[in-house]
């Protein structure tokens, strides 16, 4: 952020914090945008190369579930940031069409 400030010409003896600079430079952060962007290429790119990571990622191995409280699966986290509550048939068969998935993914 001390690049922004030095731009603007902000003093240090300002006081002013982060989300004031941003505003001030009509920006925002964009990290999490980015990383959840990287996750969906990532997710495409298994999803349709059907391999071990296609089966651990939709959750298609057998085996035990563990005691308690399930965890929230990364599909299921993707999922409900993406799109909203779509099923998860949708949200994997979607991501076979490289295009429709690349426009997703560009508006996400």
């Amino acid at each position: 952020m001390w690049f922004m400030r030095r731009m603007m010409r902000i003093s240090w003896i300002e006081k002013k914090s982060n989300e004031l600079v941003l505003k001030d430079a009509n920006l925002e952060r964009s990290l999490i945008k980015t990383i959840r962007q990287r996750q969906l290429k990532f997710l495409g790119h298994t999803c349709r190369h059907k391999g071990l990571e296609h089966l651990a990622i939709t959750g298609e191995i057998e085996g035990k579930d563990s005691r308690g409280k399930q965890r929230i699966t990364f599909i299921e986290n993707l999922k409900s940031w993406a799109i909203g509550k779509s099923s998860n048939n949708n949200f994997i068969r979607l991501t076979e069409n490289r295009f429709e998935w690349g426009n997703m993914i560009a508006n996400v």
